[in-house]
């Protein structure tokens, strides 16, 4: 019995430190967002990856340059946690939702996609090591509905095994703005990931 209320007591940490997350990078709370992360974690999105502590820096540069009417959110659904002594391996799902403009149209992005991290507990406090976001599907619409005509989403590529990052790559696109390699829902890049993750699971117990 005392195991199994540790481990819910660890999953439970682990999961509020994922929800933390979402407030520190929403609400640009940077020194909580700071203080998910182990020194020397990395975290791998659409448009970063390298150290935790740059992400933080980037994201709060970014936040600067948001117009009142732009925002965004990280809305986190279903979670399962994995944990084998002082490490875990946790995957959770996420909407990404983002309010923007594009050539003056104001637009609604959202991406479905998995948050899939890495866990170590350290002096008893359980922080993210690496974090990777595994891309689904995204769409893209305008908040007027008919503002814009189909034919500026003619070229997308909405077919194949990257289609369902087509969106994400085209804001991008418009806004002049690097991208880097990403890890899509069921390609070789999430195997390997998985597997890297059963590693981590394996090597720390």
């Amino acid at each position: 019995m005392n195991q199994e209320l540790q481990r819910w007591i660890d999953e439970q940490q682990i999961r509020e430190t994922r929800r933390l997350w979402a407030y520190g990078r929403d609400l640009g709370e940077w020194d909580l967002l700071a203080s998910v992360f182990h020194p020397g974690a990395t975290v791998h999105v659409s448009w970063f990856k390298g150290p935790a502590s740059d992400f933080v820096a980037k994201s709060a540069e970014a936040a600067k340059t948001r117009r009142p009417e732009e925002h965004g959110k990280h809305w986190l659904g279903n979670m399962r946690t994995a944990i084998r002594g002082a490490r875990a391996v946790q995957e959770t799902d996420v909407q990404i939702l983002i309010r923007e403009y594009l050539q003056e149209v104001l637009f609604d992005y959202t991406g479905y996609a998995r948050f899939f991290d890495l866990f170590e507990k350290r002096e008893g406090l359980w922080k993210i090591c690496s974090m990777t976001c595994i891309y689904e599907k995204d769409r893209f619409d305008p908040v007027l509905p008919g503002s814009v005509p189909a034919s500026l989403f003619k070229d997308l590529p909405l077919s194949g095994a990257e289609s369902g990052f087509a969106f994400m790559r085209w804001r991008f696109a418009k806004r002049k703005r690097e991208g880097v390699p990403v890890v899509i829902a069921g390609s070789p890049q999430e195997r390997a990931l998985r597997a890297e993750g059963e590693r981590w699971l394996t090597s720390g117990s």
